[in-house]
């Protein structure tokens, strides 16, 4: 009877001990995600490292497809698709020869009701032979030219990328600002040949205009006067009037949304250019004092 007794105690501490071993509830329930665009109100998406979201043929783009599900594309030309030597962090980019360029086939939302809107991507300026050639653009023809709102983040300049964020509107009672086009910063010129981050940000919530260039602003203006059109063309590597850039594209994305969490908060907006600089091998272009100059940001 006594061994009996031992045995039936035994298992039990067996049992006990076995379950310590499994990873508690709250381990799992707080386990972090990296963030992504789909974490945000995302109203385009391109994104050359994907081979899933465009066809080739040979090394020539023949189609893209949207990520976010927001637009459909026309390509014109002949772009490039660049792997091996020529790609960004071992990631695919695509080359624009300078009479390449991709728009959007429809105009859709690119604002919430209030007017917030953001978007940013991974550019690289090889040539530039005109003043508007532009990383991309947001176009509205639908509307009377004193209503018409929209921008480019174009060069400002032949041979060499100064840039500035154009904003169109002919009537000087009706513009988003009070200018038709912001310079960047002189300090925040783009180098030919070499790869950035470049976003923009109009934000409602804190009356702000703002462009950042590899974390940093380029542009930083109190006064949003007028918010852009709702409903907008996206285009690739070419201006308002057509004017093409010869250079290349990583990734890019658009929000219609705030940059944070209201006022002049740009706590998502920073995440998106963690993102793409940990992506893209590009954090060491982020300023030391930047919150994800060490890691990618998570959720």
């Amino acid at each position: 009877m006594r061994y009996l007794l031992f045995f039936i105690i035994f298992i039990p501490i067996i049992n006990v001990n076995s379950q310590t071993i499994l990873p508690s509830f709250s381990a799992v329930h707080n386990k972090k995600s990296d963030w992504l665009p789909s974490d945000v109100a995302n109203s385009g998406w391109v994104d050359f490292s994907d081979s899933d979201n465009y066809s080739v043929s040979g090394s020539t783009l023949t189609e893209l497809i949207d990520k976010s599900g927001t637009y459909s594309f026309t390509i014109n030309g002949n772009p490039l698709i660049y792997t091996g030597i020529n790609s960004l962090n071992n990631l695919s980019v695509c080359f624009f020869d300078g009479s390449d360029n991709i728009i959007s086939s429809d105009l859709q939302p690119q604002t919430d009701a209030s007017g917030n809107h953001w978007a940013i991507g991974v550019f690289r300026a090889d040539v530039v032979d005109n003043d508007k050639d532009s990383f991309w653009s947001m176009e509205n023809e639908n509307v009377l030219s004193s209503n018409k709102r929209d921008y480019a983040v174009s060069s400002n300049a032949v041979g060499s990328w100064p840039g500035e964020l154009d904003l169109d509107n002919s009537s000087t009672t009706n513009r988003i600002y009070g200018t038709g086009a912001v310079d960047f910063d002189v300090e925040d010129n783009i180098s030919l040949g070499e790869w950035v981050i470049v976003g923009v940000i109009f934000n409602m919530t804190g009356n702000k205009i703002q462009v950042r260039v590899d974390g940093e602003y380029a542009i930083n203006i109190t006064g949003y006067n007028y918010a852009i059109n709702q409903d907008q063309q996206l285009n690739l590597m070419r201006n308002r009037g057509n004017r093409k850039l010869q250079g290349r594209v990583a990734e890019f994305f658009s929000i219609k949304d705030k940059p944070g969490t209201g006022s002049t908060d740009i706590s998502e907006f920073e995440k998106a250019e963690g993102y793409l600089a940990h992506k893209w091998g590009l954090s060491g272009n982020l300023p030391d004092d930047h919150p994800y100059k060490n890691s990618a940001p998570t959720n």
